[in-house]
């Protein structure tokens, strides 16, 4: 091993598909505005589009690049222009993100780069055959396979079968000071239309099958036909929004339901917001409920991926059973109708992610993993 030139800046390229609005890009982002400038010269590479994230980390004197791939098939000279990048920049660490995790592996192998990262935040419902393939293919040449949860670990160990020596977890961190509790604003009410006098359900994600928003509502539709005063915000947009207003509309909750789309307020909007809902089929560590933590916001969740290593049920807010209509719904009225309840678990709720799931945790964690790297 040699001895690390402390007084050179480690130059780490971090590759995403884009910086939009997500809870892997706002990963991505926080973390690369988080380390230490003096230390690490950081640049990030999206493959498809730029993004929300783009212009925030240009603020912060980050380098955001775009080499744009074909996204209807395999691009086979998309890895030399990679490579091309990392040559111009000298890069000493390759740093990938969930899809970009195999046309990068090729990438730095054409530039010599053997110094790779690779952080995993989630998989798909179903796994194609050919991306386990790709995965395998590229854990043999990765140095450190890192996942968002300690069920994604596993699973990345047992299933996709990557190297146990090479996999860890870092779990996602935020920045509580950017959300906290807040009051909630007559004039965002009034924009939204929602009725001063109401209770909200929230939730913030992309609008897909893997987040089951479909079973929201109709849970939804359930804690209605209890309680008048109350509306469900969903913040996001996605290929569901259509089905998803339908079935609003179908269960006659549609004048309840309100549609927010992709917001850049979004610590506002959970300020809003009583109760917290995480319906996903499958999850990683999810940044909104993290967020919606910090804010106050008291969380019902269901039992996949990182969320029962967030969530401890009947402490900092309550679990529930995926596609469990009738248990979302119950768990969603008994916090309505005690209010004591709610502000025990929500009080909870803060204290455990200001104590556990800081950003600043999480960006130390990887500056150690590039500082082991680097002196290799």
């Amino acid at each position: 091993m040699n001895a690390p030139d402390d007084t050179k800046k480690i130059k780490i390229m971090h590759t995403v598909l884009s910086l939009e609005m997500g809870g892997l890009e706002k990963v991505v982002s926080d973390t690369v505005a988080g380390l230490d400038k003096d230390r690490y010269e950081v640049e990030v590479c999206c493959f498809d589009t730029l993004g929300h994230f783009a212009s925030s980390l240009t603020l912060h004197g980050v380098k955001v690049n775009l080499v744009v791939r074909n996204q209807e098939r395999y691009d086979t000279f998309f890895p030399f222009r990679l490579k091309k990048l990392l040559h111009e920049r000298k890069t000493d660490i390759l740093h990938m993100h969930s899809g970009t995790f195999f046309l990068g592996t090729q990438a730095a192998l054409f530039a010599g780069i053997s110094k790779m990262v690779y952080t995993d935040h989630g998989r798909h419902l179903v796994e194609p055959k050919i991306l386990l393939v790709m995965d395998r293919f590229c854990g043999f040449f990765v140095k450190k396979i890192i996942a968002v949860s300690h069920e994604l670990e596993k699973y990345l160990v047992d299933v996709v079968k990557l190297p146990a020596a090479k996999t860890s977890t870092i779990i996602n961190g935020i920045n509580t000071e950017q959300f906290s509790p807040g009051p909630k604003y007559p004039a965002l009410l009034d924009e939204l239309k929602i009725p001063p006098s109401h209770r909200v359900i929230g939730t913030v994600g992309r609008l897909a099958e893997v987040k089951d928003q479909v079973s929201m509502i109709k849970a939804f539709a359930k804690v209605r036909g209890e309680i008048s005063d109350v509306t469900l915000l969903l913040v996001g947009d996605g290929p569901l929004l259509s089905l998803l207003q339908q079935t609003a509309k179908d269960l006659n909750v549609a004048g309840n339901v309100v549609f927010a789309g992709k917001r850049t307020d979004t610590s506002r909007l959970l300020n809003l917001m009583d109760v917290f809902m995480l319906t996903s089929l499958s999850e990683g560590t999810s940044i909104s409920l993290l967020e919606a933590m910090a804010s106050g916001v008291t969380p019902v969740v269901t039992d996949v991926g990182g969320n029962p290593f967030i969530i401890q049920h009947e402490a900092n807010g309550l679990i529930v059973t995926p596609g469990d209509i009738a248990g979302m719904a119950d768990a969603v009225i008994s916090l309505l109708k005690h209010d004591e309840l709610r502000d025990k678990y929500r009080l909870n709720a803060i204290e455990s992610v200001r104590r556990d799931y800081s950003l600043k945790s999480m960006v130390d964690k990887y500056s150690a993993v590039y500082n082991e790297l680097y002196a290799c």
